[in-house]
């Protein structure tokens, strides 16, 4: 099937709409393709509008565009159960033999170690194992979850970065309620839509702590053609949202 012949799901998030078309088109999920729906997120007008779901156009890519990917998956899902963690193991960017393994896990620091050590390891080994049969293929790992600010936020030092950490697990409570973060998803989607199409990155104007960055990097995680990453402006730690140009730009929390 190609291009040709699409369909349009809706989600809450594109992970959960891509999985929808996946069901409906009887292939494996790493096997769509699929980009937004701009449309959705407009008036008649054409003026943006603030909406609480995704659509996506999706369509069955050609298996071979997909197969290294694929294996790189399962080799890294075989890792992990062999280490004794539990993870949640996902294909993102796959294109022109290039892709990246996303992983999200409660043992996420373990996964990742000490100063991206143990990331770092994994990497070099899924790229020696996949070398014989897809030696074409470039292959990145972004891991998630677990205590994500110990991992991420390396721009804080010693018992500095401890009590910002400690502020923010304070900050995460007093201040997100479900309404807050049903408003932060719903920034993060319209600013999404926006650079993806002008090509123009948006940042978050207001300081979020590592809980509310940690919303909008999954939120805008799988959203093609975007992607994220902190930064420090004014003193204030802020989510950039950018064009996904292929360069590598990281998303931290």
């Amino acid at each position: 099937m190609s291009e040709a012949n699409q369909i349009i799901t809706e989600g809450n998030t594109v992970g959960e709409a891509v999985r929808k078309a996946a069901e409906q088109l009887n292939i494996p999920v790493e096997q769509v393709d699929h980009k937004l729906d701009l449309s959705h997120f407009r008036n008649a007008d054409g003026r943006s509008i603030p909406v609480d779901t995704v659509k996506v156009i999706c369509w069955a890519a050609d298996p071979a565009d997909k197969e290294g990917a694929i294996a790189a998956k399962a080799w890294i899902e075989g890792l992990i159960e062999r280490m004794g963690f539990e993870a949640k193991v996902a294909t993102r960017n796959v294109k022109d033999r290039k892709a990246t393994i996303a992983v999200d896990s409660e043992s996420a620091r373990f996964l990742v170690g000490r100063g991206g050590s143990t990331l770092a390891s994994i990497s070099t080994m899924l790229n020696e194992a996949m070398s014989a049969e897809y030696s074409e293929w470039t292959f990145d790992i972004d891991v998630q979850g677990g205590r994500r600010e110990e991992r991420n936020d390396r721009g804080d030092r010693g018992d500095r970065g401890g009590r910002r950490d400690r502020r923010d697990r304070r900050d995460r409570d007093d201040r997100c309620s479900d309404r807050d973060v049903k408003q932060l998803k719903q920034l993060a989607r319209r600013l999404a839509e926006s650079v993806a199409s002008s090509g123009e990155a948006e940042v978050i104007r207001k300081p979020l702590n590592s809980f509310e960055r940690r919303i909008v990097h999954m939120e805008i995680a799988e959203i093609e053609g975007v992607d994220t990453a902190t930064i420090d402006q004014d003193g204030d730690r802020k989510v950039r949202i950018f064009a996904d140009n292929g360069e590598g730009e990281s998303a931290e929390a």
